[in-house]
């Protein structure tokens, strides 16, 4: 074999190796549709004032079976509001129906001995249990409700 055709040869080698590093395993946005979400949380009438919010897609139009997707997730902030990332800060969520959770924040604890702080949201769950992020911009409000209602 030629000197030449040995560095094409691990040219060709080197090439392939980087465009399959560069388009990921299947974490990348290009499979699915993304749709910004903004929103808020309310309970009782009043913006929720920390926790976290996720959506968890279920139905996906499009996706092959068994892969509904990457989850989105968002910090509720101190008035209520959220903004959903999934692969990059801010960039929503994937087009198609979402279970929805809330994971309430809880203060910590300095040292074994303390109790974390509870949060005022424990046992609370968003009362619409799935909602459906459209193609454009989504803005979604969550009321929280008491467990089993």
């Amino acid at each position: 074999m030629s000197q030449k055709r040995c560095w094409g040869l691990c040219l060709l080698g080197i090439t392939a190796i980087l465009l399959l590093v560069t388009s990921g395993c299947g974490g990348s946005s290009g499979e699915f549709q993304l749709a910004p979400v903004k929103g808020k949380v309310i309970y009782n009438g009043q913006p929720v004032t920390s926790g976290s919010i996720h959506f968890r897609p279920i139905a996906v139009q499009g996706a092959k079976e068994g892969m509904q997707g990457k989850p989105a997730s968002g910090q509720v902030q101190s008035d209520g509001t959220f903004v959903l990332t999934t692969f990059r800060q801010g960039d929503g969520a994937i087009v198609g129906k979402h279970e929805v959770s809330y994971i309430p924040a809880t203060g910590g604890a300095e040292t074994y001995q303390d109790q974390p702080e509870k949060s005022p949201y424990l046992g609370l769950v968003p009362k619409e249990k799935q909602v459906e992020v459209k193609p454009g911009t989504n803005e979604i409000t969550i009321e929280l409700v008491p467990l089993g209602k």
